[in-house]
């Protein structure tokens, strides 16, 4: 091949790209831009959740809330780690209960969403008292680590009631 002849000269139509039959002048890009009409679109689906997995799920947490409190709470026998397990547990219960309220199947009347929220939001606030108090009395302990193993149990375990009940509320009581 010699440097005259261009490799590229005989290439296939396929292959080639057309040149542009005429530059757009700018006065006509200013225009209005309108889509293409698509005609008529899909619906889209719902998002269905299947309750009876939410309720199997909420089941699980129960029975796996069982089996935290048995290790976090019972097997550590000090009072004070009953009362903070007990009273977080109550709180983590009532926290969903009454932030779900408006929307749950046996609502009283006289709570309103604005007033079953507010009572959500006191509640939570004693909840992180109660950890910050946790915190208090577990870090006098003598290891340090057991301390904050006993405060992270016990989180655990408020965490997990206020996810079951929440889940247990949803699947069996909400309102369609």
């Amino acid at each position: 091949m010699s440097e005259d002849e261009n490799p590229f000269e005989n290439v296939p139509d396929e292959f080639s790209t057309p040149e542009p039959t005429s530059i757009a002048s700018p006065d006509e890009l200013s225009g209005p831009i309108t889509p293409p009409d698509l005609g008529e679109l899909p619906p889209v689906p719902e998002h269905h959740i299947d309750r009876g997995r939410l309720a199997m799920a909420s089941g699980f947490g129960f029975v796996f809330l069982a089996v935290m409190f048995y290790v976090a709470i019972y097997m550590d026998g000090r009072l004070y780690t009953y009362l903070f397990g007990i009273v977080g547990m109550v709180l983590s219960a009532l926290i969903p209960l009454f932030y779900m309220l408006d929307d749950l199947r046996i609502r009283p009347k006289r709570f309103t969403e604005r007033g079953s929220r507010f009572l959500a939001g006191i509640l939570l606030a004693f909840l992180f008292l109660l950890v910050f108090a946790m915190a208090g009395y577990y870090g006098q302990d003598s290891p340090v680590t057991d301390g904050y193993i006993r405060i992270a149990l016990l989180l655990v375990v408020m965490a997990l009631t206020c996810a079951s009940f929440a889940l247990f509320f949803y699947s069996m009581l909400w309102e369609d």
